[in-house]
């Protein structure tokens, strides 16, 4: 399992999760890995290993909420977030859950969509054709297929080919992917 962290924890903090992730120790990874279901902290997440509970507190992070995602190519990210205070309501959860899971799924595709092309050339092997990158123009400003057509004259259907063809191109595994790294190289 190759791991790569993003944080913005406190450096020592940071690297004792580090050490921990390496031993596979860590309860907040051991949870993500084999779930998708949200993990609210508590000392009972950390009862195997209050060492991590205690550190993370030193730190002000009290209370955090962790969620995963898992993709089909076996690839998992974790999206944690802590705070001093005040407690995550059962009222909160609720109200956030679903943005919580978006953002997690954004982050998952484009850090990926990063990862893959910093280990691609960025030459295309077929550039996009400019149907393509305009339909990505539009994608990138939050239309829906139905609305890039309608702006483009354009049936969904030749839309979503579109989408397709600039996915595959650029050898992302969907449209938010494609357009973060069709951004990124300019190609867009």
């Amino acid at each position: 399992m190759s791991v790569k962290n993003i944080t913005n924890y406190p450096n020592e903090l940071a690297e004792y999760y580090k050490r921990l992730e390496a031993s596979l120790k860590n309860p907040l990874v051991s949870h993500c890995q084999r779930s998708i279901d949200p993990l609210i902290w508590s000392e009972s997440v950390f009862r195997g290993i209050p060492e991590l509970w205690k550190k993370t507190r030193a730190h002000g992070l009290n209370y955090g909420w962790s969620q995963a995602v898992h993709d089909t190519q076996g690839r998992t990210s974790i999206l944690s977030m802590a705070r001093s205070k005040p407690i995550i309501t059962k009222d909160e959860f609720h109200e956030k859950a679903a943005d919580v899971l978006w953002l997690c799924n954004q982050l998952h595709s484009a850090v990926f969509a990063q990862l893959s092309s910093e280990q691609k050339p960025h030459a295309l092997l077929e550039p996009l054709s400019l149907r393509e990158a305009e339909v990505l123009r539009w994608t990138a400003q939050g239309k829906t297929a139905l609305d890039v057509g309608m702006i483009l004259g354009l049936t969904t259907r030749t839309v979503n080919f579109h989408i397709s063809s600039a996915i595959r191109k650029l050898g992302t595994s969907n449209k938010t992917s494609a357009v973060v790294l069709a951004t990124q190289r300019g190609f867009i």
